[in-house]
């Protein structure tokens, strides 16, 4: 192939390639640049302030968890006592002398536990199940943070597609305007003809500013939960329909929080129980009198035991019956708790299945009527251009055809969002 030809090519192949990449690119950033409810829910998640807890709860456990498991080392104790002996301590046959008024007396001692009766077990679990409390309670409040975004997020859906609508009626009162002036040119018309069009514009104008305003406000409040800098004119992606779920089996976080309580309860009941088990420990103890005290012909001044000791506290045994009854009063407590739960999580999925199914009717019947209502207006323009009908009539089925146009993007939007506040209910996260 001659060189020139190849280098023809090559800049052929740029002049092609080159705009296509741009295009492409632009394309991609656009994408990428709008939000889906999804990554809102997820920013919103990691930008709320309990979100910290979870972290903290964690630490706080391993360093509780690291404070009990310590009750197995080796205790220490050292007291010394100084006194003044009033009377004086007796002396023995064969002392050599008598002991002095001042004693200086000091004890230590070094136990070691063997077994506590499964008291640091107890604990530890008690620890454990306080943890999963902790952080089940705070899985709760972050899950009540879906429905507050969706209801931003959809907010400004259906602000779109209102600012939509206003847009296709916008350039439909534009034909009428040009229309209007061409048969005004030609004595067909009457001014009052073309101001009525343009009262109808600068209303449609005054909708879009307080349509506009309304959305900046929902995306500025989205702004600081997600905690993500959005533009006033930020691109939300509408996100597709979910499959209206057949199940009637709920997983909310709540029912975890139920769980992780009765298991708090058990653990509290497992630490009673083993509070009136005996305790055995290896102990060592030295005794030290100075000065010293003459019992019989040699001084004695220091002495040290070791072996093992034995405790037990019966008190427990008194009271467990009534920790108990307790407990169990405790459960039953927890247990209605997560009954009434159900219940009014129950009565919620049936009446949002009720609306999506109001909501699926209503809008088959709007496509409905947007195409009657749509034949309308093209009728009225056709008799208006024609001297058979006044401005006035026409304005008015662009203003009906516009009402039912709002009126299906607002179902389409409610339809949406109940099929998400469903989703939510149930426990569905995706």
């Amino acid at each position: 192939m001659p060189f020139f030809k190849r280098n023809e090519i090559l800049e052929a192949m740029k002049k092609i390639l080159f705009p296509l990449v741009g295009v492409l690119c632009c394309a991609q950033l656009s994408s990428l640049a709008q939000l889906s409810l999804d990554s809102c829910q997820l920013k919103a998640r990691l930008n709320y302030p309990a979100i910290k807890q979870l972290e903290l709860i964690e630490k706080s456990k391993e360093f509780s968890l690291s404070n009990a498991s310590k009750a197995y080392y080796p205790q220490f104790s050292l007291n010394a006592l100084g006194a003044y002996i009033i009377q004086g301590l007796p002396t023995f046959p064969g002392s050599e002398s008598t002991p002095s008024d001042w004693q200086l007396i000091g004890i230590g001692q070094v136990t070691q536990t063997i077994w506590d009766g499964g008291t640091t077990s107890a604990q530890k679990e008690i620890i454990r199940a306080n943890a999963r409390v902790d952080s089940a309670s705070t899985d709760v409040s972050l899950y009540t943070l879906r429905d507050r975004v969706n209801q931003l997020y959809f907010g400004i859906l259906l602000i779109d597609e209102q600012l939509k609508q206003l847009e296709v009626m916008n350039a439909i009162l534009q034909r009428n305007l040009d229309a209007a002036n061409l048969l005004l040119q030609n004595g067909k018309a009457y001014q009052s003809d073309v101001d009525q069009v343009k009262v109808e514009i600068i209303k449609s104008d005054q909708k879009k500013i307080q349509l506009n305003g309304s959305r900046e406000a929902y995306v500025a409040m989205l702004s600081l939960m997600t905690g993500e800098k959005m533009d006033a004119d930020e691109k939300f992606v509408k996100p597709t329909a979910p499959v209206v779920a057949s199940q009637t089996t709920i997983s909310r976080p709540e029912l975890s929080l139920y769980e992780s309580q009765r298991q708090q309860v058990d653990a509290q009941m497992k630490l009673v129980q083993v509070g009136y088990m005996p305790k055995i420990n290896i102990l060592g103890a030295g005794l030290l009198i100075e000065p010293g005290v003459n019992f019989g012909p040699s001084t004695l001044n220091s002495i040290a035991v070791a072996g093992l000791s034995v405790s037990w506290n019966t008190s427990g045994l008194y009271t467990a019956k009534s920790k108990k009854q307790i407990t169990r009063v405790n459960l039953d407590k927890i247990n209605n708790q997560q009954e009434t739960f159900l219940f009014n999580t129950n009565l919620e999925l049936t009446r949002t299945r009720n609306e999506i199914a109001v909501q699926q009717a209503l809008l088959k019947q709007d496509e409905e009527i947007v195409a009657l209502k749509e034949s309308i207006r093209k009728s009225y323009e056709t008799k208006f251009q024609n001297g058979m009908s006044s401005m006035n009539d026409l304005l008015e089925a662009e203003s009906d055809e516009s009402d039912v146009r709002s009126s299906k993007a607002l179902h389409e939007i409610q339809l949406l969002m109940s099929m998400y506040n469903l989703e939510t209910v149930i426990g569905n996260t995706h």
